[in-house]
């Protein structure tokens, strides 16, 4: 089990270095107006960038893009960045640094925006650490921050600025577009992504926006069965030294479900997932005086993280760490002549490292250390397992 878990940590460690996403089909325009098709790293962004790294074909060298040098850039099926100089407000959210002026206190900056909507009218997003801000032109005139600023009035208590309401209802106006809507509106990246898209489709019902269409579809859950092989090992130990014992490399099957939820940023990258399973142990040892079974059946429930690098969109690696609660059936640790011990587990905790092409998958997982007897105060059993497991998506 050592020399496996050797083994375990060294392809972590490797196959974390190694696939990290690099370069991503898309393309730039220059400060001329030339669109080129290349190559761009894709850092996923949660900040707006300043600057980005590209190359003509995989063999260039690596070039640098920034707000001097490149008017707009895309990854394709992700995220556009426009560069746009816009009057932006840089108040802060922090109660401490609360600004104690209610209107909006601008500054001219240089930006990367990322394009959320395309049609008669745009939207524009920008990020900054705890900053977050929204911009939006109407057939691509000058673009404008949507101002919302919270500030501490002549009473020292919070206010709200939301003269963004005000700015879609003054030059957003469309049949389908509400006072109540607008008012309902809250600054926030999928509700005012809703507004602009209903804004578009009520000037051409025939609206798609490319921003949207173009992205490749990825479902926000997925669903599947999960099949393998245990590797496991436990050890028994009392105050009576004749009654302890070690059982090692046994093997056994498990099987059982997966649901996953993509999570929304980051390029679909994370995803929280639930994993039921049902495994099994058994196992017995001869002792000086007596024998001594195992008959451990469990379902293993690992509620978890996982965080994928994809290799192209195909295929990705992945890792995870899940907290496991493990709910023993009818098991016990059965002394021939003496007490038994009812398995009841504490929970634990596993990590995994594994590649996935399409909807299929493989899987190696690793669960350090469960503790079987958690109802016994002198007497431990310490359960250790080692799986291969193999999945497939049906959603």
């Amino acid at each position: 089990m050592k020399s496996t878990l050797s083994l375990f940590l060294l392809l972590f460690i490797s196959l974390n270095t190694f696939a990290q996403i690099t370069f991503e089909s898309g393309y730039i325009v220059d400060n001329t107006g030339e669109k080129k098709y290349c190559l761009i790293k894709n850092n996923g962004w949660k900040n707006n960038p300043t600057t980005f790294e590209f190359k003509k074909d995989l063999n260039a060298e690596i070039q640098e893009g920034s707000i001097y040098n490149i008017a707009e850039f895309s990854i394709e099926n992700g995220k556009k960045f426009i560069r746009k100089e816009v009057e932006i407000d840089r108040s802060k959210n922090i109660l401490k640094r609360l600004s104690k002026t209610k209107e909006a206190e601008f500054k001219s900056e240089t930006l990367f925006l990322e394009q959320l909507t395309e049609g008669d009218a745009n939207l524009y997003y920008y990020e900054d650490s705890n900053l977050i801000r929204f911009f939006y032109n109407l057939n691509s005139n000058t673009t404008k921050q949507l101002v919302y600023k919270k500030y501490l009035n002549e009473n020292n208590l919070i206010g709200e600025n939301t003269e963004y309401k005000k700015q879609l209802w003054d030059n957003l106006k469309c049949e389908n577009l509400s006072l109540d809507k607008v008012k309902a509106t809250d600054y926030k990246k999928t509700e005012l992504l809703s507004f602009f898209t209903l804004y578009n489709q009520c000037k051409d019902p025939n609206y798609v926006d490319s921003r949207i269409s173009n992205k490749k579809k990825s479902d926000a859950f997925n669903v599947g069965i999960r099949a393998g092989l245990n590797s496991a090992s436990m050890d028994f130990n009392s105050p009576q030294p004749s009654t302890n014992f070690e059982l090692e490399n046994n093997s056994s099957v498990r099987f059982g479900v997966e649901i996953e939820a993509i999570l929304p940023f980051n390029k679909n990258k994370w995803s929280l997932f639930i994993q039921p399973i049902y495994q099994s142990f058994e196992g017995e040892e001869q002792l000086e005086f007596q024998k001594v079974l195992v008959d451990y059946k469990s379902i293993e429930t690992s509620l978890g993280l996982r965080h994928y690098f994809f290799l192209n969109s195909d295929s990705r690696i992945f890792i995870n760490s899940a907290f496991q609660i493990d709910t023993a059936l009818d098991s016990k640790i059965d002394f021939e002549s003496s007490s038994d011990f009812e398995i009841k587990p504490r929970t634990s905790f596993n990590f995994g490292i594994g590649f996935a092409h399409k909807n299929a998958s493989i899987k190696l997982n690793y669960n350090p250390r469960r503790e079987l007897l958690s109802n016994y105060a002198a007497i431990s059993s310490s359960y250790k397992v080692l799986s291969v497991v193999l999945g497939y998506n049906f959603l």
